[in-house]
C-alpha cells in the first residue's frame, strides 16, 4: 500500500469497478504510486485541466537507468491495463531518455535526468498546479 496525498492506494487490489470509477486525478495518483513503488524520483502530478485541451493530468517522474525506466514503465501499464483502462499511445523507448504513455486524460512522462531537465515540462507548464508526490516511509534526508 502507498499513500498519495492521504490517500491510501492499495497498488495490488482486484476491484476493478471501483479503479474504473477514479476520476483523472485518482488515476494519476496510481499511476504515481506506481512509479514510487518502482523507486522513481522527483515525481510530481501537474493539473493541467484548467491550461490545456491535451489531457487533464501530467504524472513526470526521474528514472536512473534504462532497467530503471523499463520497471517504472511495466508497473504502471501492467497496473492501468490489468483494471482495463487502455493506452491511446505510447512514444520512446526505455533507452531513449523519455517515455511518454497516453492514457487520455493521463499523460505520464517518464524522464533520464538530463532529457527532465532539457525539456522542462514542468517550466513549460508553469500555470498548471502541481503536487510533488513522496513515499511517506522514506527517509527525507
Amino acid at each position: 500500500m502507498k499513500t498519495v496525498r492521504g490517500l491510501v492506494i492499495d497498488l495490488h487490489s482486484s476491484n476493478e469497478r471501483v479503479f474504473r470509477e477514479l476520476p483523472a486525478l485518482g488515476v494519476a495518483r496510481v499511476a504515481a504510486a506506481c512509479a514510487l513503488e518502482k523507486k522513481a524520483l522527483d515525481v510530481v502530478i501537474m493539473d493541467l485541466s484548467s491550461v490545456s485541451f491535451m489531457a487533464d493530468y501530467f504524472v513526470v517522474c526521474t528514472v536512473n537507468t534504462d532497467t530503471h525506466a523499463r520497471a517504472v514503465r511495466e508497473e504502471i501499464s501492467e497496473r492501468l491495463e490489468g483494471v482495463g483502462l487502455s493506452p491511446r499511445k505510447r512514444d520512446g523507448s526505455d533507452s531513449s531518455g523519455w517515455i511518454v504513455m497516453d492514457w487520455g486524460d493521463l499523460i505520464v512522462h517518464i524522464f533520464r535526468g538530463s532529457e527532465r531537465q532539457f525539456y522542462d515540462l514542468e517550466g513549460l507548464w508553469g500555470d498548471a498546479p502541481r503536487e510533488r508526490v513522496t513515499d511517506p516511509g522514506s527517509d527525507p534526508a
